[in-house]
């Protein structure tokens, strides 16, 4: 872990739904990290990164076979398409414009002034410097936390392209309450227990799937009734 005071709050709170999204946790450490060494360029090209592997991410979550290999501006508006930002639709579009406006800003600092963007020659000198890098730092911050925090919100197992265990606690816990769990003996009077639903998950996602919405069918209309 990094020790210092500088975090990506809004990324580190909303990646708390998302505990085994290690790819991305490691892109907001990478971010920081080029905070604390002072590195104004790297900033830049972690930022953008860090963007990218949100975008990918829920897009995968989201659609099926995604275009994932396309530039910033194509995958945000990709994104775009499959969030709402906003439940007041004047509103939703002018949040988006504003995310627009910074992926493609974002994407025009790191190709002309990022660390990995191209050479330059021995004496050049950098004009970002760490408070700029910061500011940029911290808006992509805003922008990735509300997009994860968008799209874990809307959990729905009938559009998404791929549904997550742990998302799904009530119904978890539900199965575990129709089918008995199984035991594996570790020795040394150790058991590992699985519980029934992480088996069904783990076996036939699915069977999984189908139970989930079935579920959910059913307790709406018990909310309506």
């Amino acid at each position: 872990m990094i020790d210092s005071g500088f975090r990506l709050r809004s990324v580190t709170s909303a990646l708390v739904s998302m505990g085994d999204a290690v790819h991305l946790i490691e892109q907001k450490e990478r971010v920081e990290q080029a905070i604390v060494s002072g590195d104004a360029a790297l900033v830049l090209d972690t930022s953008k990164s860090l963007l990218e592997s949100v975008f990918k991410t829920i897009l995968l979550d989201r659609v099926v076979d995604p275009k994932i290999d396309q530039d910033m501006n194509p995958l945000f508006r990709t994104v775009k398409d499959s969030l709402v930002l906003n439940r007041n639709a004047e509103a939703d579009s002018i949040f988006k414009r504003i995310g627009s406006n910074l992926v493609h800003q974002v994407a025009e600092l790191r190709n002309r002034f990022g660390a990995a963007s191209h050479g330059d020659d021995g004496f050049y000198n950098n004009p970002i410097e760490i408070p700029e890098a910061e500011m940029v730092a911290k808006m992509v911050d805003a922008l990735s936390g509300l997009l994860i925090f968008k799209h874990k919100a809307n959990k729905d197992p009938s559009i998404a392209a791929r549904i997550f265990y742990n998302d799904y606690p009530e119904f978890n816990d539900f199965c575990d309450g129709q089918w008995d769990e199984y035991e594996i003996p570790l020795g040394e009077n150790q058991t590992l227990i699985i519980p029934a639903s992480k088996i069904i998950f783990n076996t036939d996602e699915q069977a999984y799937r189908e139970m989930l919405l079935q579920y959910l069918s059913t307790k709406e209309e018990e909310q309506e009734e």
